[in-house]
């Protein structure tokens, strides 16, 4: 009887890790999909030689920020319609704030226990960095600064 405990203990953990695994697995897909066929549209249109990474950015619509470099070896960050794939825009890095620069605003201006995420974002054609941090209390900020000068755009306060 105590073999049969094991057994079953042992499978039902196995299972559960199994599921786990795939579940992961298949949520992951979709951004790897879309990724893809960003990275594919952005090197023919040669707009960039090479791509170095991507980030998701969800607002009012999907961006998928893609970071690389031109055939001038310009560091670029591409801004792309995550449906569409369609370029909306392409920066310099050296044109604006870094993501570094972008927290130390926050945590200069802000109240601020620890910074989750920095990324770029896109809205009515204005790049901006969007930081998401939590308070002292653990209420969970966002600060939207200019990419070009790094000045406040807007706030979203203790949710």
């Amino acid at each position: 009887m105590l073999n049969w405990i094991k057994f079953l203990f042992l499978f039902l953990l196995a299972l559960g890790f199994t599921i786990t695994f795939i579940v992961f697995y298949q949520a992951g897909k979709p951004f790897a999909a879309s990724e893809k066929v960003v990275k594919e549209a952005v090197l023919a249109n040669n707009v960039l030689e090479k791509v170095e990474k991507m980030d998701h950015y969800h607002g009012k619509t999907s961006w998928i920020t893609v970071y690389g470099t031109d055939k001038n070896d310009l560091e670029k960050i591409i801004f792309v319609e995550e449906e569409t794939t369609k370029i909306l825009k392409a920066i310099s890095i050296k044109d604006g704030i870094t993501k570094q620069k972008a927290k130390d605003i926050v945590k200069k201006e802000e109240n601020v226990k620890k910074i989750l995420n920095a990324a770029l974002g896109m809205e009515n054609d204005t790049p901006f960095w969007e930081v998401s941090y939590l308070d002292d209390e653990d209420f969970l900020h966002y600060a939207y600064l200019n990419f070009v000068d790094g000045k406040w755009l807007k706030r979203i306060s203790k949710l």
